[in-house]
């Protein structure tokens, strides 16, 4: 069987309890779907997107780690 990431993020000082209560039930609905499908291995929650480090493997086994969930791109001209 296939296996996917779901991932929900939120903005930085997201209110959770702002949240309905039709939509807690959804989202326990879906949660109960998923494990019943045996589909769901693993939920958690992870910190807030501004604490987040991004970890890239490097030749010879090693890992170099750099803070933030951001891409490092090359610095390039103007596009016309």
């Amino acid at each position: 069987m296939p296996q996917y990431l779901v991932a929900s993020h939120h903005p930085d000082g997201y209110d959770g309890s702002l949240e309905g209560e039709a939509m807690m039930r959804d989202i326990e609905v879906l949660n109960e779907e998923m494990e019943a499908a045996g589909a769901r291995i693993f939920a958690g929650g992870l910190s807030a997107a501004g604490s987040a480090k991004s970890l890239r493997a490097q030749p010879g086994g090693k890992v170099r780690i750099t803070d933030g969930p951001h891409l490092e791109t090359r610095k390039r001209g103007p596009i016309n």
